[in-house]
């Protein structure tokens, strides 16, 4: 009796150490009863890191005991590290939970398996711009979407444009045509005094892909057919949209080796920047500045860039339901706002945009005029690293004195042997 006893209180005990073991693990299996989150993202700057640190803690607050999210800021010692640091992770098997791309590489990473559809989780499409929705979607199915956007503007020296009798236009459907921009820029420049009519930037990666597309869509071109199979970066409408670039660097209204603050101090009239520019222009103070729109081809209306960082769910997780939940929290109406303003940039959902009230007022509304009904999301390809690296390298011969045809026959090229290989 004594060893039947015996024997059934050491069966109770074991069964007790099972599902208490048991009990204590969640789909982690790491014993902890709050699911674990990672999220990567780009170092940013000081102020924008604290504002994603501040929103971390206020999703794990709100989900104490359920859901715990920890992010990653990702250096980035040259312009590649983070994109490497992402590739190593995927074909280790260790992604983080959701990770922030650069617009241009949903396609890429999508058509990889490195992120997943996210319309089963995004609680409202329709709160954001157009052009995140478009750029977050791959073969129709959403994957990714953004805080914030950006665009690509004509700033200008108040005093300079005065002293030419420029006036540039206020509205967007007066905007300049390329003629128009080209008199300006040929009208302020002066070699003599080493003043160029206008700077663009001579950075030969993502930007010039980035601030030159819209010449070629403007112009009726495009970089690559709708089905992504041929290129279309060599016909007609580009290589006259490229040949117009090149008159200005040829004929000097252009600095091929410009300093960092060319326009901020007054050795550039005028200056093709993102929307970024204008926080910076709070450094110089004495430089009295206005925005005008994009120039425009004289076949089609105004095209502005767009494209920016944006959140996807990895193809990894497995906690998709709750990655969405975090997702959410951070792209809600409030925290997109705190994100837009510690960015200085445009807000990405419309609700979080009409907070912004200095947008409101020129010159700021040019920018924001854009981002409503100009933009243009760069080509959605999942050979865009092959078109953006050709296309940059084609565009600074170009600039040299290349033959433009030449050159965007090589683009093409390269990129639908690369297309090819992956169809």
């Amino acid at each position: 009796m004594k060893k039947a006893f015996s024997l059934s209180l050491i069966l109770l005990l074991i069964v007790g150490m099972l599902s208490a073991c048991s009990g204590s693990k969640n789909a982690n299996g790491d014993g902890d009863k709050a699911i674990k989150l990672t999220v990567w993202a780009p170092e940013y700057s000081e102020q924008t890191m604290k504002v994603y640190k501040e929103i971390i803690a206020a999703f794990n607050e709100e989900n104490k005991g359920k859901i715990e999210a920890k992010i990653e800021f990702i250096p980035r010692a040259n312009k590649y590290a983070y994109e490497d640091k992402i590739s190593t992770a995927a074909s280790s098997n260790s992604l983080p939970d959701l990770l922030m791309m650069d617009g241009p590489n949903v396609s890429n990473y999508a058509d990889a398996g490195i992120i997943q559809p996210i319309d089963d989780v995004v609680d409202d499409k329709s709160a954001f711009v157009d052009s995140v929705i478009t750029q977050g979607t791959f073969d129709g199915k959403l994957y990714t979407l953004a805080p914030t956007e950006s665009t690509v503007a004509l700033f200008y020296n108040k005093k300079m444009l005065e002293k030419a009798g420029i006036h540039p236009p206020t509205k967007l459907e007066d905007a300049w045509t390329w003629n128009e921009f080209y008199e300006a820029a040929k009208k302020l420049t002066n070699k003599e005094k080493g003043i160029y009519g206008v700077n663009w930037t001579l950075d030969y990666g993502e930007w010039i892909i980035y601030f030159s597309g819209p010449f070629v869509w403007s112009n009726g071109g495009d970089f690559i057919s709708a089905d992504t199979k041929k290129a279309k970066i060599n016909e007609p409408e580009a290589v006259e949209a490229l040949t117009f670039l090149q008159k200005f660097t040829k004929e000097g209204l252009v600095n091929l080796q410009p300093t960092p603050d060319e326009f901020e101090t007054g050795k550039a009239a005028m200056m093709l920047m993102g929307s970024w520019e204008w926080n910076k222009l709070k450094d110089y103070p004495e430089t009295e500045w206005g925005i005008t729109y994009y120039p425009r081809s004289p076949k089609g209306k105004v095209v502005s860039p767009s494209g920016d960082w944006c959140f996807g769910i990895s193809a990894s997780t497995k906690h998709k339901k709750e990655a969405g939940k975090l997702l959410n929290f951070i792209l809600n109406k409030e925290n997109v706002l705190k994100v837009a303003k510690s960015e200085n940039k445009p807000a990405a959902r419309h609700d979080s945009f009409e907070e912004m009230k200095e947008w409101n007022e020129f010159p700021l509304s040019v920018l924001k005029d854009q981002v409503l009904h100009t933009a243009h999301p760069r080509p959605r390809t999942t050979s865009y690293p092959i078109l953006s690296q050709k296309y940059g390298e084609a565009v600074q011969n170009i600039f040299l004195g290349a033959d433009v045809k030449e050159q965007l026959d090589k683009v093409a090229k390269a990129y639908e042997e690369d297309i090819a290989r992956k169809k």
